[in-house]
């Protein structure tokens, strides 16, 4: 008996010790973690500040941790100062883009690189690539025919949104990315209130404010701007979202500061001058890839030779998906999508 209740004894004292590890590993990182963000926020430093508050604005769910050492005053400051949406005002200029026919394969040559050095090995008009630049990493994701892309989205809105896997499903579609903005209060949205302008089908849904707009013409031509619903109208959009900022337009980089937006994961969408559609996403908030900035994505979009294209919705929202299965690392908790209010889709 009383070697039963020394082997207890002996038990408890272990899981003590183990509890007791952890609790004092905990408080040294805490403070630690503390410490290294005073040096961030109350450094020499104004930009490096100024980048690790807008990472934390637009993470949502850790916006509260600047305002550990700073002001809501100082962190709305910072916020306004360098918060970009909205696109330059140019209009896209669609001589630029020359949407090429598909091109015969010669059987006895195989499949050859196109003008970028691409090559659509299985014939499906896909070809994915994978990114890799100094703390990220992702895939692009190119589609020689641009008809083939369409927006996805819920039967309805108003309630929730649906995963990028869902809405393929939905329209019987071989993959894509997630799309556009939509009402997340501190990151747990619903996916079912779009903000913005959404084309899909030729319907036309306005919800929320005015944003930065990406979609194509009945051309197949892809278009960024300030586009509000009569623009799209006039012009014959046929689908696209609400988002931003605009990345590149008419072969012009536009913002991409990495103050603007932090480090965080990216969705972005473009057109190269052969009217290839590129889908980018860029995985962020794991030990693998921090994620990146609009500037970043932007420079990757011009190494592609995107002629236009704009930032999409990002964060734990970007998604890629390709015959049935999830290609890229997404930072949200289920490890795959989140309901969605839209996506670019690939039929």
């Amino acid at each position: 008996m009383k070697k039963k209740r020394e082997g207890g004894k002996a038990v408890v004292r272990l899981i003590d010790r183990v509890f007791g590890l952890f609790l004092a590993a905990g408080i040294v990182l805490g403070i630690f973690g503390l410490a290294l963000e005073w040096v961030l926020l109350k450094g020499p430093s104004p930009a490096l500040r100024d980048s690790f508050v807008m990472t934390m604005i637009w993470t949502r769910r850790f916006d509260f941790i600047p305002r550990i050492f700073l002001t809501k005053q100082e962190v709305d400051d910072i916020f306004d100062s360098h918060f970009v949406m909205n696109a330059s005002g140019a209009s896209t200029d669609t001589s630029l883009i020359t949407v090429k026919a598909e091109e015969e394969i010669d059987p006895d040559l195989g499949p050859q690189p196109d003008a970028y050095g691409l090559i659509d090995e299985d014939g499906d008009g896909i070809v994915i690539v994978d990114v890799k630049k100094k703390g990220f990493v992702g895939k692009m994701m190119v589609v020689y025919d641009p008809s083939r892309i369409i927006v996805g989205k819920p039967e309805v809105y108003g309630g929730y949104g649906m995963p990028l896997d869902a809405l393929c499903e939905r329209y019987g579609a071989i993959g894509g990315i997630n799309g556009g903005a939509f009402y997340d209060e501190d990151g747990s949205g619903t996916g079912g209130f779009p903000d913005g302008l959404t084309i899909s089908d030729g319907e036309y849904t306005l919800m929320g404010h005015e944003r930065t707009f990406v979609g194509f013409d009945e051309n197949n031509i892809l278009f960024v701007g300030d586009i509000d619903e009569e623009t799209a109208k006039e012009l014959h959009m046929r689908c696209g979202v609400s988002f931003g900022p605009a990345l590149i337009i008419n072969g012009v980089g536009e913002y991409g500061g990495y103050m603007e937006s932090g480090i965080n994961p990216r969705t972005a969408i473009g057109q190269r001058a052969d009217g290839a559609v590129l889908m980018l996403v860029i995985d962020g908030r794991q030990i693998h890839s921090i994620g990146c900035s609009f500037g970043d994505a932007r420079d990757v979009m011009i190494d592609f030779g995107a002629v236009n294209a704009c930032n999409l919705d990002g964060g734990s929202s970007t998604v890629m998906y390709l015959n049935g299965q999830y290609i890229n690392s997404p930072s949200s908790a289920s490890g795959t999508s989140r309901n969605l209010p839209n996506g670019f889709l690939i039929k």
